[in-house]
């Protein structure tokens, strides 16, 4: 028997069986199909997407890293105190790290400034508000960390400044490390002057955590 007539003769038993089981494919893929649908029409579940971006110069200087810090529990517990738009605030703070860290997360990568936070919840409304939150819950803690580190600093550097101006003319000194010293200082107060926020926001949105159309789609070549 040649190739091709044994091809054919498989084609035709193929045929046979599809119209044979014609019926039974049609209710279970109509089955496969609503269920995708009620699964996907009924489901509650709304993820947020935050894009930041960070001040690299600023957090490298101060030793932050963004995906680091905004993963953190310190952050997370800044959060619980500070926010008004979660829900789950009034657990006990072990419940509500527990949670939200599963919820919660901030990715970026080595040498890109972006940051993509991602946020579930069920209910929509509070994946809208807390978006918006969430910017400037991430700019107070920075900042504050910011802010901590820099005034550190500057008392330090100021101390040794005034400990070597009242003992040399710092005027015509040529000592490598005052001159580190004397520039460090005035970076750092620059640092402390300048107001931007240490992450700033560049887009946000909410929306259902599932694609209805692939869900659909999924459940009829299931079917």
């Amino acid at each position: 028997m040649s190739e091709n007539t044994q091809q054919s003769i498989n084609l035709n038993t193929v045929i046979k069986i599809i119209y044979k089981n014609l019926l039974l494919i049609l209710l279970t893929t109509i089955l496969m199909t609503a269920i995708s649908a009620f699964f996907a029409f009924n489901s509650k579940s709304y993820k947020s997407e935050i894009i930041l971006y960070g001040n690299d110069r600023v957090l490298n200087e101060i030793g932050e890293n963004s995906q680091y810090s905004l993963n953190s529990f310190n952050f997370l517990s800044f959060i619980q105190k500070n926010s008004k738009m979660l829900k789950n605030t009034n657990l006990s703070e072990e419940k509500f790290l527990s949670e939200i860290s599963g919820r919660l997360s901030a990715q970026s990568e080595t040498g890109n400034p972006t940051i993509k936070i991602k946020f579930t919840t069920k209910d929509k409304n509070e994946g809208e508000e807390f978006s918006k939150e969430y910017t400037l819950l991430a700019q107070k803690y920075l900042g504050e960390k910011k802010n901590i580190f820099l005034d550190t600093q500057i008392k330090l550097l100021e101390e040794q400044y005034n400990f070597l101006s009242s003992n040399t003319d710092l005027r015509t000194t040529k000592d490598s490390l005052t001159d580190t010293l004397v520039s460090r200082l005035a970076y750092y107060r620059l640092l402390k002057n300048d107001t931007t926020p240490v992450v700033r926001l560049v887009s946000l949105s909410t929306k259902p955590a599932l694609n209805k159309k692939l869900v659909l789609v999924g459940g009829f070549v299931l079917g």
